[in-house]
């Protein structure tokens, strides 16, 4: 092992840097296969494992995991062994967010606790979208911006961005391929019912075009956000923090009604959604928190979410969802209060302000419009 180590520690210098945005996982994987390593091996060699560190330290979730930031010493190993400088590997970790999409707290909490604050952002870290165009231009490189809501379709193919398989629908996760070199794993049946492995290549399949011009300026706004530094970055924390209460108001109260002018791809996955997971719940149905569903039910409560955060009155277009005024409340709003009791939305701007301290603290009925017990339920 000590002359293959020695080897690739002398070809680290001629394999590729990292491309902007890069994802960790994503460079790292390009690096190793250009030395002709694992990952583990791999990232050994580049100091991001130390002693005794194995894959859960380079995989795309664990609290542990070096994607949601280098730790101290890592910092200090990383650029000793590529020559890189710790911010060039820090930025392509969740860390590159902080103060955008990710709280300003982020870069000073501990490595464990950056799990969980990725995780109540309204961002899940396994989560892994992607352009077929892109894949095939980057050699299946893949920017970190792909992991989180907040990139739903490339501008330059014009097109929404793949979640799963275009021809299988098997999922697509982060740092469980390689969109490069890959195929997909899934299973398909062929004419005579006969079960056989997808094996579809990533940059040949075919993504839904997008032609809704409200989506697509929302991306270029949100992309535009993602890239922001300096004194500017407070204003795009404001932004994504509105977007994201916003979108989980529309998460649990709005329906396929409120997706007029979208694409059909779009209006179909939420119109699925509502069928399943019915906005008025009963007993045993309901919208719940923290579920997760198809990336493109995400995509249409970002667009109803971008129709209420940048309207002239939030509160007048959160009203077309749900009645405030309501007596008793609808009942659709109580799994809402509830997630927001639990995990109020944070760094929120006063334009949602009216709109959360509503939800969370609901007016209380006028006389005899209803039971104390059904008040009481609330």
């Amino acid at each position: 092992m000590d002359t293959l180590v020695a080897r690739t520690v002398r070809r680290l210098p001629v394999v590729p840097l990292p491309l902007p945005r890069e994802a960790l996982l994503s460079w790292l994987d390009h690096v190793a296969a250009e030395c002709e390593l694992d990952r583990v091996s791999m990232a050994g060699v580049c100091g991001l494992l130390g002693a005794g560190e194995g894959a859960a330290r380079v995989s795309a979730a664990g609290r542990r995991s070096a994607v949601f930031g280098l730790s101290d010493t890592a910092a200090q190993r990383v650029p000793a062994a590529t020559g890189l400088l710790a911010d060039e590997i820090q930025a392509m970790t969740w860390m590159r967010f902080a103060r955008t999409a990710l709280p300003a707290s982020a870069a000073g909490v501990i490595s464990e606790e950056k799990f969980s604050l990725v995780k109540s952002s309204w961002i899940d870290p396994v989560e892994l979208r992607f352009c077929p165009g892109c894949v095939n231009e980057r050699g299946g490189r893949w920017p970190l911006d792909w992991s989180t809501p907040w990139a739903f379709a490339c501008l330059r193919h014009g097109c929404y961005l793949l979640a799963a398989c275009s021809i299988c629908r098997e999922p697509v996760r982060a740092g469980e391929v390689r969109l490069g070199p890959d195929r997909c794993r899934g299973f398909v049946r062929d004419a005579y019912g006969t079960v056989q492995r997808c094996g579809s290549k990533f940059r040949n399949m075919v993504a839904p075009p997008l032609s809704d011009v409200l989506l697509e300026d929302l991306q270029e706004l949100l992309y535009e956000r993602l890239q922001i530094r300096g004194q500017e970055m407070v204003s795009a924390r404001g932004v994504f923090a509105d977007l994201a209460a916003a979108a989980e108001f529309a998460w649990f109260l709005a329906t396929p009604d409120f997706l007029t002018g979208a694409d059909a791809v779009v209006r179909e996955r939420f119109v699925v959604f509502s069928r399943r997971y019915p906005a008025a719940p009963g007993r045993n149905a309901g919208r719940k928190d923290r579920v997760t569903y198809d990336p493109l039910v995400r995509t249409a409560c970002l667009r109803i979410a971008s129709q209420i955060v940048f309207s002239a009155d939030p509160w007048t277009s959160a009203m077309d969802l749900v009645d405030f005024a309501a007596r008793p409340t609808h009942p659709s709003v109580k799994p809402l209060r509830r997630a927001w009791l639990k995990r109020p939305p944070s760094d929120t701007t006063p334009r949602m302000a009216r709109i959360v301290n509503t939800v969370r603290v609901p007016v209380p009925p006028t006389r005899g419009s209803v039971s104390s017990t059904a008040h009481a339920s609330d």
